[in-house]
């Protein structure tokens, strides 16, 4: 099936003019995880991975995915005619470096203008004009080979509560405006998804796990434009709306109504904007091409914002607890696999009050399966949970007060020693990352060996980041700041919610990932300078029988014993008689 989707956009490419076809598997938005309709790359390749480009020619189709989806791109690519390319590896070419050893000169590559951002034209242009091969932006023509194409997304949208928010929209259209102003801008237009809910305090549910909604937002010094789907409003919430003088437009009269506008000079964030939108503004605009200010005001969460994921984690915490005391009484029936245990995690967690979803798609990865770092349980390809085994749980809720995101690693039966060993390792990484001390203006990559000395001293490694920003009832995955070794310019600022997750992988045998979300404050400790630190948020307990403590110095044995001393007197409160009895035994003192 999917060589024949790859022949049938053969034709229509070669009716095009386009010598080959770059797919991005983006929506007009740039967001990482999409709607259906805009689940490109899947479709055309079967890889249910969350990143990679997909390149097609007359003759040849490749995938390029990074170490976070080798071992998946390399199972659900067989059988096709797609080659996988390991980003990272020597010698494997990027898909732009490949595009241009496999054309000739004067070829035409095309991709779609409305899912491929400014920045990334910017990169194909570069890369290929300097090969004399030409960029051509072309329409949508998956259009023409996707039959029962999934529909325009348009679920209802509501309005976030002051009480979780802890500002108003009107407060933080005000800060844009001011930066606007400092800017010497006209108008600022904002395409992320996740960016426009948390200006205009809304949440939708057009994506799987994120509570977005398909939108653009056009501010100018005096205006305010929000183009959205028809009827995603409610007539009581479009009057809100309006009241405070947001004017809606259709989603589908963003072309018309940008040329009806004065001209002037305009921001767009490359990253984020398409094509599509660039080519709006044509003629007399003038335009800035910078992120988005509001990427860094979101990252940075206010007090309501910081009390109410803390009530969050506690809530997320008791449905964990719940969960694994579940587990452990029924795993050794052996009747268990990977897709019902994350359906029994989502039932628990879906009793707690102010639940939506969950916040990704549970991996619950038991033995080799844990191995796959992003791996996703199909029910026909589960593994069933025996006796001994590791499980590697990655999970995370959304929360009308906070978005979770925690992996533990659990056991059932005697594991062997080398499984306690590679436990250990990644939690000490873990540990000495929660116990950094530095100075305000360090950026995550330079607090990244913490997390793998531990690994590094016995030359291993893994090849995912540490650590990725968080957002407030919005993506799991938020920007700007990150924890990892590539050098991105990004200051760790206090309010930032960001996670903690090294890991170790031996295929074909386990996966060990410790995961815990951490926010940044303020330390006590500069004399001269400001210094700042990590407060952990996740409130589960740790797999004591999987630490070896000869292998812990002092200072780890002592985080470990008030961690557990913390998820304790946190949890205990809202639990029964016999949950607490489970979770004293589970969190008592190395």
């Amino acid at each position: 099936m999917i060589n024949e989707r790859i022949n049938k956009l053969r034709k229509i490419m070669k009716d095009e003019g386009l010598d080959a076809y770059i797919i991005g598997g983006s929506d007009p938005h740039q967001s990482e995880y999409t709607a259906e309709r805009w689940e490109t790359r899947k479709w055309i390749t079967g890889f249910t991975g969350s990143a990679g480009f997909v390149v097609i020619t007359a003759e040849k189709a490749g995938l390029w995915t990074d170490s976070r989806y080798y071992l998946q791109g390399s199972a659900e690519l067989k059988g096709t005619e797609i080659k996988l390319f390991k980003v990272g590896f020597p010698d494997v070419p990027g898909h732009l470096e490949w595009i241009v050893n496999e054309l000739d000169s004067g070829s035409i590559i095309g991709s779609n203008v409305w899912t491929t951002s400014i920045e990334n034209r910017k990169e194909i242009e570069l890369e290929l004009n300097r090969n004399s091969l030409i960029y051509k932006g072309s329409r949508d023509i998956l259009g023409d080979v996707w039959d029962n194409r999934p529909d325009f997304p348009g679920e209802p949208v509501f309005q976030l509560d002051i009480k979780y928010t802890g500002r108003t929209r009107k407060d933080k259209i005000s800060d844009i405006r001011a930066w606007m102003k400092k800017k010497k801008l006209d108008w600022s237009f904002i395409s992320s998804l996740s960016d426009i809910a948390w200006i205009l305090n809304l949440r939708g549910n057009d994506i799987s796990f994120n509570p977005l909604f398909m939108s653009y937002l056009l501010i100018g010094k005096g205006s305010l434009y929000l183009y959205i789907c028809n009827g995603q409003l409610s007539p009581e919430l479009s009057k809100f709306l309006e009241d405070e003088g947001v004017v809606l437009k259709s989603y589908k009269e963003l072309e018309s109504h940008i040329a009806s506008l004065p001209s002037g000079k305009i921001h767009l964030n490359p990253e984020t904007s398409s094509v599509g939108v660039d080519n709006l503004f044509i003629f007399e605009w003038e335009k800035v091409y910078e992120r988005d200010i509001s990427i860094g005001l979101r990252s940075v969460k206010n007090e309501t914002e910081i009390s109410s994921i803390k009530n969050a984690m506690k809530k997320d915490g008791v449905a964990l607890v719940r969960f694994i005391i579940w587990l452990e009484e029924n795993w050794p029936e052996g009747k268990l696999d990977e897709v019902s245990i994350a359906n029994k995690l989502a039932d628990y967690r879906s009793r707690n009050d102010g639940y939506i979803g969950l916040s990704f798609a549970t991996i619950a990865g038991f033995n080799s399966h844990g191995a796959i770092i992003h791996y996703s349980a199909k029910k026909e390809s589960a593994f069933t949970l025996t006796t001994p085994g590791v499980l590697l749980l990655d999970s995370g809720g959304q929360y009308l007060d906070g978005t979770t995101d925690i992996t533990r690693v659990l056991i059932s039966g005697d594991v062997s020693p080398d499984v306690i060993h590679d436990y250990t390792l990644v939690l000490k990484g873990h540990i000495d990352l929660a116990l950094a001390i530095f100075p305000a203006g360090t950026k995550g990559f330079q607090l990244d060996t913490l997390a793998r000395k531990a690994l590094w001293d016995e030359g291993r490694n893994y090849g995912h980041g540490t650590g990725h920003g968080v957002g407030f009832f919005l993506n799991v995955h938020e920007g700007p700041q990150t924890i990892s070794q590539k050098a991105v310019n990004v200051e760790i600022q206090e309010g930032m919610i960001t996670s903690n997750e090294p890991g170790i992988y031996l295929e074909n045998k386990y996966g060990i990932r410790i995961e815990n979300l951490i926010l940044t404050i303020p330390s006590n400790i500069g004399k001269d300078e400001a210094f700042l630190q990590f407060e952990t948020l996740s409130m589960c307990p740790l797999e004591l029988d999987l630490i070896d403590a000869v292998l812990l110095t002092e200072t780890q044995k002592e985080w470990v014993n008030d961690y557990h001393d913390k998820v304790y007197n946190t949890l205990a409160p809202s639990l029964e008689d016999l949950e607490r009895d489970w979770l004293k035994r589970k969190t008592r003192n190395l």
